[in-house]
């Protein structure tokens, strides 16, 4: 007995995982992310190939471009928008189109179809991020010669996954409070700007890098070299917050020990200056990525289900 019910409801959660896929073809959401990543991939991997090319310019070798590239979308605000498009509608669509009615009054419990829309959504930006993966080595490789750290490059991607899975749970919470896809598609945006604008003033001219710690975004920009460097444009600098958790989680790995700077900027007379704000080490920063980021999805997703769960549906 218990071995049909577990399997009637691997079945009905397959089903749910089916459905979900096909309404994404139908909509042609699914098409379009691909779409987008690829384009993106194709000006990140020819632009400046092509720039050198027409300016006389010979092209070096660059064994870290898919190291620095596969786990981080730049701008970030493309991460966000991947979010956007892969759940904008995953619940308040179907609410929108009336599809709610007969989705929820089967006899298919309010959790199941829950978890396969989450679920389904997880693997569409998996399934898109691999392909990003896959493309950018395979580009890497031809345009810029061998590569380091491939072995790296899954890390990376399942980042980058729950970096936007952080996005996703916002905008999915937004759609089925409100039951609104364009509600949760502005909501989202609107805290993707706030965090953004607001991020940069407290850390770069406020220097209270401490409450960008614990918000979804970019965070606070870190360095391994000095200060002083940074102003010099002779430093790497990388995103420490969890739209850069891909990144963050491949470096830890790469370089337990590695020790990074956070650095502000100050105005005295004409000229910029920049000082130390604090310094950590890059395991210490990708734990709190990790914790904070998977607070954010499950905080976010108990908020949609209860929300789903209170909903009222009568056919």
């Amino acid at each position: 007995m218990k071995e049909t019910r577990r399997g009637g409801k691997l079945q009905a959660f397959l089903a749910v995982l089916r459905y979900e896929f096909l309404w994404n073809l139908r909509k042609k959401k699914t098409i379009g992310l691909f779409l987008i990543v690829f384009t993106f991939v194709t000006l990140r991997l020819a632009l400046f190939p092509l720039l050198d090319y027409f300016s006389g310019v010979t092209l070096r070798p660059d064994p870290s471009f898919v190291f620095d590239n596969v786990s981080v979308l730049q701008p970030t605000l493309l991460l966000f928008l991947l979010a956007i498009a892969t759940t904008m509608n995953t619940i308040s669509g179907e609410f929108e189109s009336g599809t709610i009615i007969p989705l929820l009054t089967k006899p298919i419990s309010k959790g199941l179809v829950f978890t396969g829309k989450i679920v389904a959504a997880f693997l569409t930006l998996l399934g898109a991020y691999i392909f990003l993966a896959v493309y950018t080595t395979i580009g890497g490789l031809i345009i810029y010669g061998p590569q380091n750290n491939l072995e790296l490059v899954p890390e990376g991607v399942l980042g980058l996954t729950a970096a936007t899975m952080v996005w996703a749970a916002i905008v999915i919470a937004l759609g089925t409070l409100s039951k609104n896809s364009m509600v949760a598609a502005l909501g989202g945006f609107g805290i993707y700007l706030g965090t953004t604008i607001v991020g940069a003033i407290l850390t770069i001219y406020l220097g209270a890098t401490s409450i960008l710690f614990y918000t979804p975004g970019d965070g606070p920009t870190a360095t391994t070299a000095t200060c002083g460097a940074v102003i010099e444009g002779n430093a790497t600098s990388f995103i420490t917050g969890t739209n850069g958790l891909g990144s963050v989680i491949m470096n830890w790995i790469l370089n337990p020990a590695l020790s990074v700077n956070f650095c502000g900027i100050r105005f005295r007379g004409n000229r910029p200056e920049t000082f130390a704000l604090s310094a950590e080490s890059i395991s210490t920063v990708a734990l709190r990525d990790i914790g904070v980021g998977v607070v954010y999805i499950i905080a976010l997703f108990v908020v949609s289900w209860l929300a789903l769960r209170r909903t009222q549906i009568t056919e």
